[in-house]
């Protein structure tokens, strides 16, 4: 089940507001911000969607060094993904069975829910989707940049 309840309120807006209620503000867990190395297991279409979305994530800060697995498997599930639409249009979607039982559910269905699916999950803990970004707060500037309190 996803996150209930209102979006979270970001930190910034938060120390701009005060805290009326007097209860502590969470404290996040942080890694240093910096993109991981591309694995060299990936296929084709993997690394092609590790070249979409990192250098995005990079820009808004919120890749580490330690998100090389979950990015992986998520560029690995795009790949199968990808793979199982194209059996599927390329393909009947209704197989007939070898038994000769009749028609059958295409097997690449269940190839393509399972990636999907998986796609879904690691896509939103890596905010690429916008119900992610919403509910996310914006790691702090470096010391030397200067940001709008309100971005």
């Amino acid at each position: 089940m996803g996150a209930r309840g209102p979006v979270p309120q970001p930190d910034n807006v938060r120390a701009l507001r005060g805290n009326p209620g007097g209860r502590p503000a969470p404290q996040r867990v942080t890694a240093p911000p910096s993109a991981p190395d591309i694995p060299s297991w990936l296929d084709e279409e993997g690394q092609a969607e590790w070249a979409r979305v990192v250098p995005q994530l990079d820009a808004l800060g919120v890749l580490a060094k330690v998100d090389r697995a979950v990015l992986s498997a998520y560029c690995a599930a795009w790949s199968k993904f990808v793979a199982a639409e194209q059996l599927l249009q390329g393909d009947d979607l209704v197989a007939e069975r070898r038994a000769g039982n009749g028609p059958a559910k295409n097997p690449a269905w269940q190839i393509w829910r399972e990636a999907a699916t998986t796609v879904a999950a690691l896509a939103r803990d890596l905010f690429l989707t916008p119900n992610a970004r919403l509910r996310s707060v914006k790691p702090e500037a470096a010391d030397d940049q200067e940001d709008d309190i309100l971005d």
